[in-house]
């Protein structure tokens, strides 16, 4: 097991996740707000995740189904993490996010995210 530290850019949100080893798959999606934002899909089950810092200083974006919650922080606009639709009950950490010399080993896929199931594109 290996835990691994991130946040947003401004520190007020801050997390813990734990993996199973040090290689992960990290999804690169598609679809409209990942793609203008960049973001990187680090996807694990809720229970590996821990928000240690700043839960009183996010707000959450809804749009299309409105049942993924993407989760920002109200000082810098950083999503770092969020509740995608894609995964039910896990959390999907902004692999570009992590604190620096995490130690991950990634293998980016590609993630059709324009043609999943409700997309809004």
């Amino acid at each position: 097991m290996i835990t691994v530290e991130g946040g947003c850019h401004c520190g007020l949100v801050r997390y813990e996740v734990t993996l199973p080893s040090a290689e992960v798959r990290v999804d690169d999606c598609d679809c409209s707000i990942c793609s203008m934002t960049g973001y990187l899909h680090l996807i694990v089950p809720e229970t590996d995740f821990r928000l240690t810092e700043g839960r009183r200083d996010t707000t959450t974006y809804r749009f299309g189904t409105g049942v993924a919650q993407h989760i920002f922080c109200t000082q810098c606009g950083i999503k770092s993490f969020y509740r995608p639709r894609s995964h039910p009950g896990h959390i999907s950490v902004n692999y570009r996010c992590l604190d620096e010399g995490h130690g991950l080993e990634a293998r980016i896929v590609k993630f059709d995210g324009q043609n999943h199931p409700g997309a809004v594109v």
